[in-house]
């Protein structure tokens, strides 16, 4: 399952994850999130142990999405050893996803 991100947790979470992460950036009145969603709770029970999935609701965690400027969603993040790597507008497919987390295996 993904791990939920707060602004509060953030650090602890994503940052300092000995793992790879896979940030997905969502809000609760986004159609298209509502495709993109069950996509990456599939990846994230493909990837146990492999890769951290985290979703961040970017209405109730403002200050993380200021952050990283998210100003529209879905929006993907790659972050590995605490370093933000690749950002992602919009929602990719589950092999594609596959495909880009396997640069940091």
């Amino acid at each position: 399952q993904p791990v939920m991100v707060t602004d509060d947790n953030f650090e602890e979470t994503v940052l300092a994850s000995p793992l790879p992460v896979l940030m997905y950036c969502w809000a609760p009145w986004c159609p298209t999130c509502g495709t993109v969603t069950p996509l990456i709770d599939e990846f994230a029970r493909e990837a146990n142990g492999k890769v951290r999935v985290a979703k961040i609701n970017i209405d109730a965690n403002r200050q993380t999405a200021a952050r990283y400027n998210v100003l529209s969603v879905p929006y993907l993040f790659i972050f590995d050893n605490g370093t933000m790597q690749e950002s992602l507008p919009g929602g990719l497919p589950k092999h594609e996803l596959m495909m880009k987390m396997a640069h940091y295996l």
